[in-house]
């Protein structure tokens, strides 16, 4: 089996980069302008600027010096995991389990609404992942704090509840979160490929540093969501609800129905609505009619 492993986002391993380089050369780089400095750093760690990662750590380590040789060391080899699990996203996760769950100890949650959810925490995850994921091991499951590495094609989320997850440098495959519901989560560096959203709940859940392709939120409702330095191919939006939801930097094509989408921010004035509406529209590409 492949070293699947939860590793730091490169969002995260850059926040780390611009601190120390502003403790190191604080003329330099100033605090006022981190977000850009991150920013930047981001995107080399993704290979979307022209400068490399080896240049970039050389500047760090020559800036850092001996003082902060062992912190930099460290995100040397933060750099280095994220890079090796970023190349294992074109493989598929092949680990076979003929175990069935009941081999699990599994506690159980009651959803609220008289369905009760098998528990699984990162221990759990982990230990699945290694051995290879039972029948039924992600369907009608409470997913609670945990990072997801690794995914079985048609992983079957239905369902399930995601609570403070994080989907990271992950591979999801054909995978259903129908009725799912996704709260203050998180997908990055992930390639999500024919995924269905139908009708699930999604909430302060965030995509970065993503490719999305032939995904449908037919009927989903999302909440302050956003998307960041994603590329978007073929994405469904019929009659799902966009509220308070932003898009930056992304690459979309074939953007489907989002004409039906209801897109509206909470607490917002008609006017703060309209013009949230028309900054999807700009930046998902997709031509409103003319009212």
């Amino acid at each position: 089996m492949n070293d699947y492993k939860a590793v730091r986002s490169s969002l995260d391993i850059s926040r780390s980069i611009a601190f120390y380089l502003e403790m190191s050369d604080p003329a330099a780089f100033r605090q006022a302008d981190r977000a850009g400095s991150i920013r930047t750093i981001n995107d080399i760690l993704q290979g979307r600027s022209e400068r490399t990662v080896e240049a970039m750590l050389a500047e760090l380590e020559q800036k850092g010096g001996t003082y902060y040789a062992g912190e930099i060391a460290v995100l040397r080899q933060n750099i280095q995991d994220f890079q090796h699990q970023k190349m294992m996203l074109t493989q598929p996760y092949s680990e076979r389990s003929g175990k069935a769950y009941k081999t699990y100890r599994f506690k159980n949650f009651d959803n609220g609404v008289g369905r009760s959810l098998k528990i699984v925490d990162q221990k759990l995850f982990d230990r699945a992942a290694k051995a290879g994921f039972p029948p039924g091991f992600f369907r009608e499951t409470y997913f609670d704090q945990v990072t997801i590495y690794c995914l079985p094609e048609h992983a079957d989320f239905y369902g399930s509840t995601l609570q403070d997850c994080a989907f990271a440098v992950c591979r999801i495959s054909a995978p259903s979160f129908i009725g799912a519901s996704i709260y203050s989560s998180q997908f990055h560096s992930c390639v999500l490929d024919h995924a269905d959203f139908f009708s699930a709940s999604i909430a302060h859940t965030h995509f970065r540093d993503s490719a999305l392709s032939h995904v449908t939120f037919q009927k989903a409702r999302l909440k302050s969501c956003n998307t960041i330095d994603c590329t978007l191919d073929s994405i469904n939006y019929l009659t799902a609800t966009l509220d308070g939801c932003s898009f930056g930097r992304v690459t979309a094509s074939d953007i489907r129905h989002l004409d039906t989408a209801v897109i509206t921010q909470g607490g917002a004035s008609e006017e703060e609505c309209r013009r949230n509406r028309d900054d999807i529209f700009h930046a998902l590409g997709v031509e409103q009619e003319a009212a």
